[in-house]
């Protein structure tokens, strides 16, 4: 077990977190004040600064916090699922290239949207939270629902920012390492549990307060178990209800509401990407493709097409379900409590009872599995339950980092004839490079 520094965390000033956008205001001032008031246009729609301040606007704001979060956790499974051994693929787009062969760089347009896209959902989700204490003051804020879900989400963006980045910065400030981000996680979840006490005493809804200190409880046993915090992954795994599930929704309403993976995945002149190697034809229904190549977006191209699997809304044991732009994904449940519980727990009975039941899940046959091989069965498993869910890139990271057991492709890609490259997490892209002066 790895001992962990005390972190002393930058709390963002309102200023660092709104820099980009009050340059842009800044920018097109100078432009309509030199063009003679020519375009003098308003927005009917858009929400002034101080209107942020209603009380009105509550569920707006706790509304924007959920809905970027959404978009982007799809988003990023897709992206870090085609940069790691979950999937493989070939596109015609250039900068999907570097992606499938881990030879990105600080450039790649991937990268650069993952990151964005991250900074953006934290950076909404810390502000929720120091905006319900000027909306409702400290006392009636720390003992409310809407802090629970601020804080939960808070804390699932600072674990996705350190499970897909080597490091990254806080509202410009240094670039921060993924365990010294798992930290920053830990404190949100540690903080929105005990709201969920005090809204609980409060009067809340109690049933919509337990489902959020569930998800709470579910992300901090996943950064205490990044950390290597096993006795504290494990604590706080266990008190998550077996039938537990929360889902990251999706719907066709709108094109940001959309999962992406279903154009990556439907119509010939749009599908793109294929299981990994670890992951085609295992006969597993939990990871269910087509039986046979089919033809892709790329000309030649024949590719094994994933269907829905095991985590997604429309999956059953006994179809094949192509996803569609309605598909939600689970983010958090039981069964990833338990999962979390097992690999902190070790080589021990209660571990081989729960990956013989899932392997009959999965329509294996029980096995008998001890030491490292019983937990070499557990990842197996567990890649299996959690395939295309966003998962797998911060996994493998962990099982290098704190058992050194390598599952990053080696060799030469199937797809592009090229061999694979050495990068093994996301760098800081190059417009924040450029832009903050403590990189």
């Amino acid at each position: 077990m790895r001992m962990n520094k005390k972190i002393t965390q930058i709390k963002p000033s309102k200023m660092m977190t709104k820099r980009t956008p009050f340059m842009a205001v800044l920018f097109f001032m100078i432009v309509a004040l030199s063009c003679d008031s020519l375009l003098e246009v308003e927005n009917p729609g858009a929400i002034e600064e101080q209107e942020l301040s209603n009380p009105n606007l509550e569920t707006l704001i706790i509304n924007g916090v959920i809905g970027e979060f959404q978009y982007t956790y799809s988003y990023s499974a897709l992206y870090t699922g085609a940069f790691s051994d979950e999937l493989q693929g070939r596109h015609t787009f250039v900068q999907n290239h570097p992606l499938f062969l881990r030879t990105i760089d600080q450039s790649n347009v991937y990268v650069n949207n993952v990151y964005s896209f991250w900074q953006r959902s934290r950076a909404s989700a810390d502000d929720a939270i120091d905006r319900l204490v000027e909306l409702k003051g400290n006392e009636e804020a720390e003992a409310s629902l809407n802090m629970v879900i601020a804080r939960a989400y808070a804390g699932y963006s600072y674990i996705m920012l350190g499970e897909t980045f080597c490091a990254a910065p806080v509202s410009v400030s240094r670039a921060y390492s993924s365990d010294e981000l798992m930290e920053f996680a830990v404190e949100r979840f540690t903080d929105a549990i005990a709201a969920a006490g005090r809204a609980t005493a409060a009067g809340a809804d109690a049933a919509e307060v337990e489902r959020y200190r569930n998800l709470a409880q579910v992300g901090l046993a996943r950064a205490h178990l990044n950390l290597g915090n096993m006795t504290e992954a494990a604590t706080a795994a266990s008190a998550v209800p077996a039938d537990f599930t929360f889902m990251n929704r999706h719907s066709d309403n709108s094109a940001r509401q959309y999962n992406p993976y279903f154009d990556a995945t439907t119509g010939a002149n749009n599908r793109y990407i294929t299981p990994g190697v670890d992951f085609t034809n295992t006969g597993d229904v939990r990871i269910p493709h087509t039986e046979e190549r089919v033809t892709s977006l790329v000309s030649g191209i024949m590719l094994y097409i994933p269907y829905q699997p095991s985590q997604f809304s429309g999956w059953t044991p006994a179809d094949s379900v192509e996803f569609e732009r309605n598909t939600s994904v689970v983010l958090a449940s039981g069964l990833e409590a338990r999962y979390i519980e097992a690999e902190a727990n070790g080589a021990v009975a209660s571990t081989l009872t729960f990956v013989n039941e899932r392997r009959d899940v999965g329509g294996q046959l029980p096995g008998v599995f001890a030491g490292d091989a019983l937990m070499e069965e557990l990842r197996v498993q567990r890649s299996r339950d959690f395939f295309m869910s966003g998962r797998r890139l911060g996994d493998i990271r962990r099982y290098k980092a704190l058992y050194g057991e390598d599952y990053f492709l080696t060799g030469t890609d199937p797809y592009y004839n090229e061999p694979y490259g050495t990068v093994e997490c996301f760098p800081i892209p190059q417009s924040e490079i450029n832009s903050n002066p403590n990189l």
